[in-house]
């Protein structure tokens, strides 16, 4: 035990004066309290060797995660080399602006309204609350009212964020706790960024679009309308947001012949799909939004939680 708490304690010193938090022993977790302890794990690393800081997951079958702590941010789920999501050339990874790209939040607002645009927990520092190795690799992050947030919006709360990695799969899991003495109401969704090789070749389908009601944000002033089609294509600017759609949602890329399953479960009732379709600085043709989403506000009584569950299989 001794030679073992001496090696942890060298391995730790070594890469804290590199700038990065390695972690090397296997089968055991990192935990980030109040004190910053470290235990020791396997799986990955947090690099803080550029402008933001952000966590690195893998496992023995090919599969990595990026996970940016600014926004709780995933920018990266690869299995065997190919990546499913996308991150905008226009993005900013410098920490001056929210990263667009990859899976951001949608917290406690999705789109316009009171506060900023899409609310705040895409721009703020998430804590690393606890990073776990081993055959399912994992981090937790977590986001508290602050100030900051007090000052936007007068409510205390907890967000909770895990992601994990295993079998070529990705899964995330949001908790939302009203931490609260009153009760509040809010939104929330990820804003997806999935990678495709051409946007008029790809598709969304889900049994559930038939029939379906949605709202075409892209009509001034917006429309509720019916669809009629299994499919979701895109030949032009799109913003819908379908309302009770959720569960199983396939989106195939033919000019790759590559099929992603976006799974969404839990409180993420509906779902989303943007594309800003022509818009070349933000390489619209690369990428397609399908959004894990909770549009309808909900309301929380205190210590009330959600949940939204969303995992991607390649």
């Amino acid at each position: 035990m001794k030679f073992s708490f001496a090696f942890l304690s060298f391995a730790f010193l070594s890469s804290y004066f590199r700038g990065i938090d390695s972690f090397v022993a296997p089968h055991h977790s990192i935990r980030f309290k109040n004190d910053l302890s470290i235990q020791s794990t396997s799986g990955g690393m947090i690099d803080e060797t550029g402008p933001l800081k952000k966590i690195i997951l893998t496992d023995s079958k090919g599969c990595e995660a990026e996970i940016f702590t600014l926004g709780a941010c995933v920018t990266s789920f690869k299995v065997d080399g190919h990546d499913s999501l996308f991150v905008r050339p226009d993005a900013k990874l410098d920490g001056s602006k929210p990263i667009s790209g990859g899976l951001p939040h949608c917290f406690p607002q999705f789109g316009p309204g009171k506060i900023q645009q899409h609310g705040f927990a895409r721009n703020m520092e998430w804590e690393i609350e606890s990073l776990v190795g081993g055959e399912i690799p994992s981090v937790t992050l977590k986001l508290k009212e602050s100030e900051a947030t007090l000052a936007m919006w007068p409510h205390k709360f907890e967000c909770t964020y895990e992601v994990s990695i295993a079998s070529k799969t990705l899964k995330t899991e949001l908790k939302i706790k009203n931490a609260d003495e009153k009760p509040f109401e809010f939104q929330c969704a990820l804003h997806s960024y999935f990678s495709v090789s051409d946007v008029q070749q790809t598709k969304v389908s889900s049994p559930l679009f038939p029939s379906s009601t949605y709202l075409d944000k892209t009509n001034d002033p917006p429309i509720e309308m019916k669809w009629s089609e299994n499919d979701v294509k895109v030949s032009k600017p799109v913003d819908y947001v379908f309302y009770d759609v959720s569960g199983d949602i396939e989106m195939v890329d033919s000019a790759s012949n590559r099929k992603l399953m976006i799974k969404n479960e839990g409180g993420y009732a509906d779902t989303v799909i943007w594309s800003p379709f022509g818009d070349e600085n933000m390489g619209y043709k690369n990428f397609l939004c399908v959004e894990s989403a909770k549009v309808s506000p909900l309301r929380l009584s205190p210590g009330e939680e959600w949940i939204g569950l969303m995992t991607l299989v390649p």
